[in-house]
């Protein structure tokens, strides 16, 4: 059986190389799309493990968003609503209790792991994925609808 892209049946590999002819090649520049697929055949492709952090040496900033080792990081997979500059009362609520879930999940005596991923966000930050129990956290938050799934480009608004 062949690994592929399961929107398009492509196979990984053929992605692969296109990937890199983009990169290294004299190529019209990746989109965004090409990049985040690229991220995730770098995941499927290599082995990444998951370190385990101490819950107490990491700052839950908001729901999608820690401080650890000195770093900011941008949880990928999720948009969870604002908590400095809402743009409206629900937003602010919304934002405020997935701060907290995810600061209780923290607490929760569960294994916390992370993988920290390559590359940074607009505002500097470190990108990485949670797991809290063996779960990657953007999951629980969208299934408790704390959050949206978030792989990039144009977020949605929180207010009406």
């Amino acid at each position: 059986m062949t690994d592929t892209d399961n929107r398009r049946g492509t196979p990984l590999r053929e992605i692969a190389l296109w990937l890199c002819a983009s990169m290294w090649d004299k190529r019209p520049p990746l989109s965004y799309r090409a990049l985040q697929a690229g991220l995730a055949l770098a995941l499927i492709t290599v082995q990444v493990d998951a370190e385990t952090v101490d819950p107490a040496a990491v700052y839950v900033v908001d729901g999608d968003t820690i401080r650890m080792d000195g770093d900011s990081w941008r949880l990928v997979g999720l948009d969870t609503p604002e908590t400095y500059e809402p743009g409206c009362d629900f937003e602010l609520a919304l934002g405020q209790a997935a701060t907290a879930r995810l600061r209780g999940l923290m607490a929760s005596g569960r294994v916390v792991e992370v993988i920290r991923l390559p590359g940074r966000d607009r505002f500097d930050r470190g990108l990485a994925r949670l797991f809290i129990g063996g779960e990657d956290i953007a999951d629980i938050l969208v299934r408790e609808g704390l959050a949206r799934p978030y792989e990039g480009g144009r977020r949605l608004g929180w207010c009406g």
